[in-house]
Order: C-alpha cells, then structure tokens, then sequence
C-alpha cells in the first residue's frame, strides 16, 4: 500500500518536469539556439544527475508551515498539488511548483486543524514578490554590460553565435542539474521520513533507501520533461516576448543569481557583513524569476510595448489560482481520502506545557507567569492551542510561535538500528557509538534530544560557528523525524 501512496509524488514529478523545464531552456528553444528535442535530452539527463549526486534538503521554511506525518496525507497533498499543475500545465500556463506545494501543505494545515507558521507563511509570499523585481532590476543591468561589451567585440558573426550556442547548452545543464538538485525536495519531501523504499546493495555497492527515493523522484520529474514540457517551453521562449540569443542568454544568467540570493548563506552573511538587508532563506519560483527578467530586458531594449501583455496577464493571474487552487483541492481530497476512503492523512499532534517546556521558555526568556493555568494540560492541536494563549494578550506572534514550538509533544524514542536508512558519511563511528548508548531512551520534545546531543562532547559541535550549528540542525530534523513516533 505504501508503495502506491508514493504515487502521488511521482505525479507531482512529472508535473514539475513537464512545467519547470521551461525555466531553463525555454529562452534557449525560443531563440532557435538549442534544438526542442536538444534541450529536453540534455535537461532530463542533468535533473537526474543533479538529484542523485546532489540530493536536496527539505527546504526548512516549507517544512515549518506543516509537518506531515502520516504516508497517507503525504500522497494526498502531493496528488492534489500534482493535479493543480498539470491543469495549469495543460492550459499553457507557467506556474511554480512550490506555489502549488505551499498551497497542498496549507490546506493540509487547515484540515488538521494544527498549527500554521504565519510568520514562516508570510517570509515566503514576501520572496514570492520580491524575487521577480530583483530578477528585473538584474536583467536591466547584465543586458546593458553584455550588450556594451558585445558591441566592442571583434569577432565574426560565426564566432559569436557558435558562443551563444555553447553557453546556452553550458548553462542549460547547469541550470538542469541545480534543478534536480534543489527541486526534487519537492517531489520526495514529503515522502522522507515514511519512505516505503529499502537500502539496496547492488554489485557490492549499497545504496541507500534515500538515494533510491531520489533516483525514482528524478525519473519522474525527467519523464514529464520528455512528455509534457513542449507547450509551456514555447510560452516562455516566444510568445511573451521576443528575445536575442544574447537576451535569452541574459535570462538564464540572472535566473542562476537570483536564485542563489535566495538560497544561499554565504551570500546571506556577506549582505549582513556589509550591514544591508538580508534576504529569507526560502524557496521562490523560477517561473516568476523568469518572467522579472525578460521584462527587464524588455526595458532595457526599449521594447517594452512589444510585451505581450495579455500572456503576461494569464500567467501573474495563474500565480495567484495556482495555491488557491491547491490548497482548495487538498482540502476536498484529504476529507474524501480520510472519511470515505478510510486513509490515515494525519496522526495527532499533541501539546503540553510541563515542567520541562516551562524550563525552556524561561531560558529563552519568555515570560511564563500567564501560562501556569495551562500547565500539564494537554491540547489536541496547535490551533486549539494557539487560540488559548492568544486570548492572554500577553504574547507577541514570535513568542506565541516559540510557546507553540516547544510545547509540542514529539515523542521520541531512540533506535539505533534505523541510522541504517541514511548514508554513513553523515555521522563519525565515535558519534554512532553514542547513539548506541542512547538506544531505547524517549523524549517528550524533539528540542530535549536535540539539547543533549548538542551538549554532548563526542559531536563536536562548536556553538560559536554559526554553520556548524546549522549543519547539525539539519541532521537533527532527520533524526527527530526518524525516531519520533507517529501515533504520539
């Protein structure tokens, strides 16, 4: 049954592939650079290479909105989101994936009745609405220097577009590969900690239960590639404006940046260093990333009235359906799925305020005085929660968020054996000898176990580096997830 259930994220694969391939070489087909079927080898190719190779990190701003914790609502939120795109797709549309998952995984929250980050939530429509403005503002510029610095070239004209040609298919597998890499968290994130896949030795090599999920991820996402991307690669290569091939190179170029602004830490602590605004660290759309920059070229040629607005006015209008639309059909599918169809989508998630929490709050210097009336009592969910501490009036939305974070209940219980399922190089033999010590041991909170292991001199951890503690955050959030149980 299990097996079936991850059907719903080879779905939202091959939706992926079918409506994102055009962010990078849509520009590359459209300015008859790179040949159709060219472009869709080279791509699926890379996307492969670029999730296997590479893998992806859950994304932590999405993960934080609404954990999923049951298999069933994992493929009913990632069918829901998958059906959404391709109806977009389908329409020639060029929609975002991750608009689409955001809106499943809100709808999922809502139907749970657990809690929402708001703050996490509002992070990342902010990014929705910046990143097409920096990606425009960089276009303007970059199209401004290349086209400069072209024109005081001495190069024939066969030199010149044999250049555009290679750098198109350079950056095309560039852009194939990070594409695999960062994107097919969004096919199998949901999947990860109720992976139904086993380790697999083949030939001597073994290959963990993760690396088969993402290889069956990516085969997915490359099929819809192959398949499904023909329809929107022209919307974007020809019919919202036409481009150069030093435009479209342009494009892609400015996609790359705009993209590790947003993804990057190195680039978040150089802003911070320099005392300038830095930008969330959450996912954005390329699609949007796209559009910016080809209406900065636009500008910058001063071809800005032969923009087709009305294409332009279809695809801001499927940015705003496409999460509408997504949460609107997780909502139905989850109800259907869980009261006719019988499917466990969700497992409790309990919340308790004892004496440990109360610990930890003052530690974190909250005050705790208003909360005693709720200690050791429990609450079925975030929402229920939140709402009593809310009528306080005492708490600010982050200290609210930080109350709801550590009361709630994860149970935890340690089990060595399953450090099988992720790859060995993650952990030392001297820190996989102290998880063996810890075999059996059960926390109430996720953030107790974390605290230990923080503590404890055999991790090695020093606080002091910021990437250090970040590193070992996200090896955390597996492991929690791995030996919390889910019935609670």
């Amino acid at each position: 049954m299990n097996f079936i259930f991850l059907l719903g994220g080879l779905v939202l694969g091959w939706a992926l592939g079918a409506n994102n391939t055009a962010d990078i070489f849509g520009t590359a087909v459209g300015t008859k650079m790179v040949k159709l079927r060219t472009a869709l080898v080279v791509a699926s190719i890379f996307v492969i290479l670029g999730a296997i190779l590479q893998g992806s990190e859950t994304t932590r701003s999405i993960g934080e909105l609404g954990k999923i914790n049951a298999i069933g609502g994992s493929f009913t939120v990632c069918l829901a989101t998958g059906l959404t795109v391709i109806w977009m797709t389908r329409a020639g549309f060029l929609v975002s994936i991750t608009q689409a998952l955001v809106g499943g995984i809100v709808g999922w929250t809502i139907f749970s009745g657990d809690f929402l980050n708001v703050d996490s939530l509002g992070q990342i429509l902010k990014a929705w609405v910046i990143a097409p403005f920096i990606a425009f503002i960089l276009a303007f510029i970059i199209y401004k220097v290349f086209q400069s610095s072209i024109n005081n070239m001495r190069a024939n004209l066969f030199t010149i577009d044999y250049v555009y040609r290679l750098g198109f298919l350079l950056l095309g597998a560039l852009g194939a590969f990070s594409f695999g890499a960062n994107n097919i968290a969004n096919i199998v994130g949901v999947y990860i900690f109720s992976n139904p896949l086993k380790n697999l030795s083949l030939f001597g090599v073994e290959i963990s239960a993760l690396h088969l999920l993402l290889f069956v991820g990516s085969l997915s996402i490359a099929l819809g590639i192959l398949t499904g991307s023909k329809k929107v690669i022209e919307t974007v290569g020809s019919k919202i404006l036409k481009l150069s091939p030093l435009a479209g190179l342009v494009v892609v170029l400015t996609e790359t940046l705009v993209l590790l602004l947003f993804s990057s830490n190195t680039i978040r602590s150089l802003l911070r260093l320099m005392h300038l605004p830095a930008l969330p660290l959450v996912p954005i759309s390329s699609s949007q990333v796209v559009i910016g920059a080809m209406m900065g070229i636009g500008v910058a040629r001063g071809a800005g009235r032969l923009v087709n607005f009305g294409v332009l006015k279809n695809i801001i209008l499927a940015w705003i359906i496409t999460p509408l639309a997504a949460g609107f059909l997780s909502l139905v599918m989850l109800y259907f799925a869980q009261n006719v169809f019988q499917v466990t989508v969700r497992y409790p998630i309990r919340y308790v305020l004892d004496n440990a929490a109360m610990e930890k709050l003052e530690r974190a210097g909250i005050p705790i005085t208003a909360l005693h009336e709720f200690s050791g009592k429990v609450f079925p969910n975030g929402r229920t929660f939140k709402m009593e501490i809310q009528k306080k009036g005492h708490y600010r939305s982050k200290e609210i968020n930080k109350i709801i974070e550590i009361a709630r209940v994860d149970s935890i219980v340690v089990d060595s054996l399953k450090l099988n399922e992720i790859p060995k190089k993650w952990f030392t033999e001297g820190e996989l000898k102290e998880f063996k010590k810890l075999h059996g041991r059960t926390y109430v909170h996720s953030w107790q176990f974390y605290e230990e292991l923080l503590n404890n001199e055999a991790f090695m951890v020093d606080t002091s580096r910021l990437e250090e503690v970040q590193a070992f955050s996200k090896k955390m959030e597996l492991l929690i997830f791995l030996f919390k149980h889910p019935y609670q």
